[in-house]
């Protein structure tokens, strides 16, 4: 099929205005042939006109252009296809102004507004996820608090699944959300075995029976277990250690019933020793490493934090909520992997609820989260249903390379980190190392001209990719949330007060 050229029209602005110059020309000539009555060169004047001494072209002379005829522009034929193509920065798309203000659109679209919800209804994005790559200093965390800051005074809710450095406390505090403090010696303790929060309806939008809400519960209770282990043990389980596991969960759920309480892990390790005598045995030998392998959750460095009851109270209502884990820097690798498990797990299973209204959840240092297999699939299941509970969830990252930490290239950790990044319709990134930049380039699908801004983008600006569209977006922050997301100010405070000698 011939596509036939569309050609564009300039606007003339002679050609406008031809009748009107045409008569004001030659009313002027012939006033001025009026009023020359001496020989060029006499500097007499009539009235307040000075006599005409050369002709309309001036005084002849080298180079004067004298003679030239009217520059006139014309249009180029070309194809709608080709003249969008050719030139996309000219002037760029606008997402409109339904949504939160972020900042200023510096390719020529005005205020940059976003809201993911809207921008689902309207079919602009299709998955409701967000990934911030950006180094360290570039403004990506600015970004993170500000636009959940914005979409909480908006009327919607935030939750941060795993605070590692404690940054968003004073932020939840500001919006009058609650914060539960997580780590040794804290006397907090978080149950990563609770129900959570039951919705009215399925995933198929009926309402929810009984039955249907315990085989939920018992999905989300196995599967936090199974990835404990898998953290602990840094392997798969074996058939039997899986049957084990789920026969030492349902006489747990007995035990807690009888003290009319909730299932707590010291009651699935209590129900794992029992069957450690079981005339099986592969099921005794099954249960004797599982039990030795859940002990670690109520001991050592873990002690005290998931081995009880829930304390902290996760409430619903709030505007804002923040699991604070800065209190396990230092502690040991495996460790910070079990915190991460559970506080995500049990933050989840407290928002996964249509009930709740539409939330943001925040996962900070991201590529702390892929580095365990366990983690990783547990993220990616329960980003695949974040439509289904008006859930918007934004992985925070250094770098794409940090998806790489999930495993080697070909490997079932590397294939899930690909698919969180595949589910992310939404992509922002800030300034990049040029070592880094062929990486992004090739695996979000960025252009020359893309590729080129990532090099020289200032502190607070940065590219974002919603689909095929993209946008060069600089985050404006007013006074109050510059003060309340400067990161760097217990850094600067510490190193102010400190004594002399330490600060040499």
């Amino acid at each position: 099929m011939t596509r036939t050229p569309q050609k564009i029209e300039v606007f003339d602005f002679y050609d406008a205005n031809r009748v009107h110059k045409r008569a004001s020309i030659k009313s002027t000539r012939q006033l001025l042939k009026d009023l020359q009555t001496t020989q060029p060169g006499e500097t007499e004047t009539h009235g307040d006109f000075p006599r005409r001494s050369w002709g309309t072209g001036g005084q002849p002379r080298p180079k004067s252009l004298h003679g030239t005829g009217m520059l006139r522009m014309r249009g180029v034929p070309t194809t709608a296809h080709t003249g969008a193509t050719a030139y996309p920065y000219v002037a760029g798309t606008s997402l409109g102004a339904d949504g939160v203000y972020l900042g200023r659109d510096l390719n020529g679209g005005g205020a940059f507004c976003f809201d993911p919800w809207r921008l689902y209804e309207r079919g602009v994005i299709s998955g409701m996820s967000m990934i911030l790559f950006g180094q360290v200093g570039t403004g990506k965390s600015s970004l993170a608090k500000s636009f959940a800051v914005r979409l909480v005074q908006a009327g919607r809710k935030l939750s941060v699944a795993s605070d590692k450095k404690g940054e968003w406390t004073r932020v939840v505090q500001a919006l009058g959300g609650s914060v539960i403090q997580v780590g040794p010696g804290m006397g907090t303790r978080i149950n990563p075995l609770d129900p959570g929060t039951r919705p009215s309806l399925n995933a198929q939008g009926e309402p929810l029976t009984n039955e249907g809400w315990a085989l939920m519960v018992r999905t989300r209770r196995m599967a936090i277990l199974v990835t404990l282990v898998r953290i602990l043990t840094n392997r798969e389980l074996s058939p039997a250690e899986h049957h084990v596991l789920s026969l030492a969960l349902d006489t747990g759920v007995q035990a807690a019933r009888v003290r009319n309480g909730v299932v707590v892990i010291p009651d699935v390790i209590n129900a794992l020793e029992a069957d450690k005598t079981h005339p099986d045995v592969l099921v005794a030998e099954a249960s004797s490493v599982m039990a030795m392998t859940l002990h670690r959750m109520t001991t050592g460095d873990l002690a005290g934090m998931f081995d009880g009851e829930t304390t902290a109270h996760f409430d619903a209502d709030a505007p804002a909520t923040s699991i604070d884990t800065s209190a396990l820097q230092g502690a040991s690798p495996e460790a910070a992997r079990v915190v991460n498990a559970c506080s995500g797990a049990w933050t989840e299973a407290m928002v996964t609820t249509s009930d709740g209204g539409q939330r943001l959840v925040i996962y900070e240092e991201g590529w702390d989260n892929i580095s365990s297999e366990a983690d990783l699939q547990r993220m990616v299941e329960s980003w695949k249903l974040a439509r289904a509970y008006g859930i918007f969830n934004v992985l925070i990252l250094h770098k794409v390379s940090d998806l790489n930490m999930a495993g080697d290239h070909g490997s079932r950790m590397a294939a899930m980190a690909k698919s969180l990044l595949a589910d992310a319709d939404v992509k922002v990134i800030y300034r990049q190392d040029r070592s880094t930049l062929k990486l992004t380039g090739e695996e979000l699908g960025l252009s020359d001209r893309e590729r080129s801004l990532l090099k020289h983008l200032d502190k607070g600006v940065g590219l974002w990719r919603l689909g095929a569209s993209s946008f060069q977006v600089k985050n404006d922050l007013t006074r109050v949330e510059l003060a309340l997301f400067n990161t760097d100010e217990r850094l600067i405070t510490a190193a102010t007060t400190a004594p002399k000698e330490a600060r040499v």
